[in-house]
């Protein structure tokens, strides 16, 4: 499936293309703001998932899936291998993407609070939240909120699940811009890890950036990263949990052009 994405700065910088995949819930437009800054030195395309923001939908929802769509995209946006950044389940693809026999598209990888592993967390009480939305009965994002909060009891949670309405511009009715019934049909899948089909080993180097309140990457886990990733590196963002490029955008911009341009 061909991505819609955004792209920021030129083309033919000698730095090379920075590919930034946001996840689950999220739109490429969540990574704006930090994609503008790096856009200064690199050439910077971000990236709406499928069944996510612009992009199109399609009932598989897998990760062998998502990063064929990524090969896809990369290709479409460079002739050469690029930095490849992922947040969450945009992680999960982008590390699926560096242990199959596309690897060769990724110059080094930045995996944002996520690890390769199996997680328990249970998206299905959003997935209900969001289905339970009456858009007869809503006009405003507020309202769309406040339908959310019987079932979603985090107000930042329920601002972030919002960002996903889209208004029709002929009849003014609010509606899901993502595919929740693919996503439904599909958590296990998205919270869990496929152990076959790849490579033994992805040899380039590797930078997990952990939030230091989050629980994503665990240091149990290290030994398997690292028997995936054998050159990754960890580091963690003081004061963020699991969306840490939103709650520390200048740490993570930070964080990130340190290991870009080592």
């Amino acid at each position: 499936m061909k991505l819609a994405h955004y792209a920021f700065g030129e083309e033919n910088r000698d730095n090379g293309t920075i590919v930034i995949i946001h996840g689950l819930f999220g739109q490429a437009r969540n990574w704006t703001a930090i994609a503008r800054r790096l856009a200064e030195k690199y050439h910077v395309v971000t990236a709406d998932l499928r069944n996510h923001g612009r992009s199109g939908w399609d009932m598989e929802m897998t990760y062998p899936a998502m990063a064929g769509d990524l090969a896809e995209l990369i290709r479409d946006v460079s002739d050469q291998p690029v930095h490849l950044v992922g947040h969450s389940m945009g992680g999960k693809a982008s590390m699926m993407l560096a242990l199959s026999a596309d690897a060769e598209l990724v110059a080094d990888l930045v995996v944002v609070d996520v690890a390769p592993v199996v997680y328990d967390h249970d998206y299905s009480g959003y997935i209900s939240a969001m289905r339970g939305v009456d858009f007869d009965a809503v006009s405003r994002r507020a309202e769309v909120e406040e339908a959310l909060s019987s079932g979603v009891s985090e107000k930042g949670v329920r601002q972030f699940l919002a960002q996903n309405v889209v208004t029709d511009k002929d009849s003014g009715k609010m509606s899901w811009q993502v595919n929740i019934d693919a996503m439904a049909n599909h958590l296990d899948d998205i919270t869990g890890w496929p152990e076959d089909g790849l490579s033994d080993q992805y040899g380039r180097d590797v930078l997990f950036i952990a939030g230091a309140n989050s629980h994503y990457i665990d240091p149990k886990d290290r030994d398997h990263i690292k028997a995936l990733f054998p050159k990754a590196a960890f580091t963690s963002i003081k004061g963020a949990g699991h969306w840490v490029h939103a709650e520390k955008p200048e740490a993570v911009l930070l964080t990130l052009s340190a290991f870009l341009s080592r």
